[in-house]
């Protein structure tokens, strides 16, 4: 017969295992980042190497050192037609650098998405330096307002002209 483990036993063996786990986990990360900054680390040293050469004056044309790996993810594709669709009927590369998600572009990239637009047929210009959604209805114009002037105060009655003073006897 084999024997027994007690529970107590069970339990503690499963507690270590999600301690051990845990610690794995961490010394792994560990090693990753040390890996990291020994590479830098390399970098750091040959750009010192080559800057000693060169204040030595023993320069000698090498090969580049090979650019670092970079770990930066890609940024994700922009939905143009949504950023379309999300602008008012009447808009200005201004809005646009405004929107949350086209607002990270340059300008430059702005203009070229607004010329493209332009070149579809999805906007045409406006007269006021903007744009406007091709099928958009135009904004009425404003009307005019009149101008209004403030009254001028009303003109002084004039003075009555002196009479001459006659001497009673």
């Amino acid at each position: 017969m084999a024997p027994q483990k007690s529970k107590i036993l069970v339990v503690l063996e499963g507690k270590l295992g999600m301690v051990r786990r845990e610690v794995e986990k961490v010394l792994q990360g560990l090693k990753r980042e040390i890996t990291t900054r020994e590479a830098a680390l390399g970098a750091l040293k040959a750009d010192y190497a080559r800057g000693l050469d060169l204040l030595r004056g023993k320069v000698t044309p090498k090969a580049a050192a090979p650019a670092p790996k970079r770990t930066k993810k890609r940024a994700r594709a922009i939905n143009w037609k949504a950023v379309f669709n999300a602008l008012p009927a009447r808009f200005g590369v201004k809005t646009l650098t405004g929107h949350p998600v086209a607002g990270r572009k340059s300008k430059a990239h702005l203009y070229a998405v607004v010329a493209r637009w332009k070149k579809d047929g999805m906007i045409k210009t406006d007269g006021k330096g903007g744009y406007q959604k091709a099928g958009a209805k135009p904004a009425p114009p404003k009307k005019a307002r009149r101008k209004v002037t403030p009254k001028a105060a009303p003109k002084p009655a004039p003075k009555p002209a002196p009479q001459p003073q006659t001497e009673t006897p």
